[in-house]
C-alpha cells in the first residue's frame, strides 16, 4: 500500500470521514489550483468535510505532532534522571486533559508549571545530543529507528508506547512497538522479546504478523502488521449490533486464528471486541498475541487476571487455581458472538465484582427471546459456547467449525 504523504488526510480517514482514495484524490486535485490551498479547503469545496470536522482535524493534527517529540523529552529527562516513571506517568496524563481542554502544552512545560523540573534543566535536555539528533532526524522526516520513520502515537500501553510507522525500505505502513525507558531493565527486555518472538512464531491470515525486532537508539522496539480498518469494539458502540451474517463470517475468521494457535499449543485468553479488527476488505484479525499463555500445565499466566473488558471473560479466568484451555478462548469468543448478535453482553454490572457475580452465577438471557429472527440453531451454538462448565462447552475450535458451517444465512 503507497502511504498518504499528508498528515491531515491520515488523521480523516481514522476518524472515518473518508477513505484513502479520496484523500488521494484531493491531493490530486490540490495540485491543479494556481494559488496553495490547504487540503481541507479542497475537502470542504467537495463537500466532504464542514467547518466543525475541519477544526477537530486541525487539533487533533496539532496534539499529535507534539506527542513524538513529548516522548523523547521523556526517554532523555528519564535516562539522566531528571523524570522519575511516576512523573512522567503523570505528565502523560496532564497532558491528555490540557489536549481535551484545546491547550497545546508540552511536557516541558508541565513539568515546569507542576514543579517537577526548572527551566535550567530543561534547556540541557533540549541541547542533549540525542535529543538534537531527534529533532533533526524528525525535520528530515527520517527515521528515529533506524529502517523505521514514526509518523504518529497510537496508544500508550504500561510497559510500552505504539506508534503508527513507515518503513522506510518497503514503503508501507507499520505499528512499532517501544519498550518504555523507565521499564527497562534485564527482565522487561527479555519477556518484552520474547513476547514478539512467540507472537512471530504464528503465521495465519487472521492473526497479526510481526516483522522486525531490535534496538536502536537506545531503545528497543518490534515492528508488526498496521491493519487498517475498524475495531470491533468501536463498531459496536456505533452500530450496537451486526447483521447475522457479518456476525457469522467474523466469527468464523476469528475461531480459525485461535484454531491456529491451539495448533501451536498457545491460548489468546483476551479474546474481545477490541482485539478485534475489521479491515476494509472484509477480512478479520485477531490482536493483542502478547495476553497469550502456553496450554501446557502449571503455567500461572493470566489465571485470576481481570481485563480490560471482563465482560468477555470466561468463569475460569476469575480463579487463580483454575486450569485454561482452549475452551476458554472459546467462551470469549461466544461472549463476542453473543453481543454482535444481541446488541447486549451475556453478563453485565456496574463494578467488576457485579460481573464476576453475574458470570459465575447468572445465566445469560435467551437469544431468540431478544430477536426471534436469530436462528434457533445459531443461538443454540452460541448458548453452548458460553457454558459456565468448561466440559459442556465445545472442547476444540475444529468441533465449533463444524458446527457453523452447517448454518446456512
Amino acid at each position: 500500500m503507497k502511504v498518504i504523504p499528508n498528515y491531515f488526510g491520515e488523521i480523516v480517514v481514522s476518524e472515518g470521514y473518508v477513505n484513502n482514495k479520496v484523500v488521494v484524490e484531493c491531493l490530486n486535485t490540490q495540485k491543479l489550483y494556481r494559488e496553495p490551498k490547504l487540503i481541507g479547503e479542497v475537502m470542504k469545496e467537495k463537500g466532504l468535510l464542514s467547518d466543525e470536522q475541519i477544526q477537530r482535524v486541525l487539533k487533533m493534527q496539532a496534539i499529535y505532532r507534539t506527542k513524538l517529540d513529548n516522548e523523547y523529552f521523556a526517554h532523555i529527562a528519564f535516562k539522566k534522571r531528571v523524570l522519575n516513571s511516576a512523573q512522567i506517568k503523570q505528565l502523560r496524563k496532564r497532558h491528555e486533559e490540557e489536549s481535551l481542554q484545546g491547550k497545546l502544552l508540552n511536557f516541558a512545560s508541565i513539568a515546569m508549571m507542576d514543579n517537577y523540573i526548572v527551566r535550567e534543566k530543561v534547556e540541557e535536555i533540549i541541547k542533549d545530543p540525542e535529543f538534537q539528533h531527534f529533532r533533526q532526524l524528525k525535520s528530515q522526516g527520517k527515521s528515529v529507528i533506524r529502517g523505521y520513520e514514526l509518523v504518529g502515537v497510537l496508544n500508550k500501553v504500561k510497559k510500552a508506547a505504539i506508534y503508527k510507522a513507515i518503513q522506510v525500505e518497503l514503503d508501507r505502513l507499520v505499528v512499532v512497538k517501544v519498550l518504555s525507558n523507565e521499564f527497562e531493565n534485564y527482565e522487561n527486555i527479555r519477556k518484552f522479546f520474547h513476547e514478539a518472538k512467540i507472537t512471530a512464531r504464528f503465521n495465519h491470515p487472521n492473526l497479526v504478523r510481526i516483522y522486525d525486532k531490535g534496538v536502536d537508539n537506545g531503545m528497543y522496539y518490534y515492528a508488526m502488521e498496521l491493519v487498517d480498518g475498524q475495531n470491533l469494539s468501536g463498531r459496536l458502540d456505533r452500530e450496537k449490533r451486526l447483521q447475522v451474517g457479518e456476525s457469522l463470517r467474523i466469527i468464523k475468521q476469528i475461531a480459525r486464528a485461535l484454531q491456529h494457535m491451539h495448533s501451536e499449543g498457545r491460548i489468546h485468553t483476551e479474546v474481545n471486541p477490541r482485539n478485534i479488527m475489521i479491515r476494509d476488505d472484509g477480512v478479520s484479525k485477531l490482536l493483542d498475541l502478547s495476553s497469550s499463555r502456553t496450554t501446557k500445565n502449571g503455567d500461572p499466566q493470566s489465571i485470576g487476571k481481570i481485563t480490560k473488558m471482563p465482560q468477555y471473560m470466561a468463569p475460569e479466568q476469575f480463579s487463580k487455581s483454575a486450569t485454561l484451555d482452549t475452551s476458554t478462548d472459546i467462551y470469549c469468543l461466544g461472549a463476542c458472538f453473543y453481543r454482535m448478535l444481541t446488541g447486549h453482553t451475556p453478563a453485565s454490572g456496574k463494578t467488576i465484582e457485579d460481573i464476576k457475580k453475574s458470570i459465575i452465577e447468572r445465566d445469560p438471557k435467551d437469544i431468540t427471546a431478544i430477536d426471534f429472527t436469530i436462528p434457533e440453531k445459531l443461538a443454540k451454538i452460541v448458548h453452548r459456547m458460553i457454558r459456565k462448565n468448561p466440559k459442556k462447552r465445545y472442547r476444540e475450535i475444529k468441533n465449533l467449525m463444524f458446527a457453523l458451517k452447517r448454518i446456512l444465512i
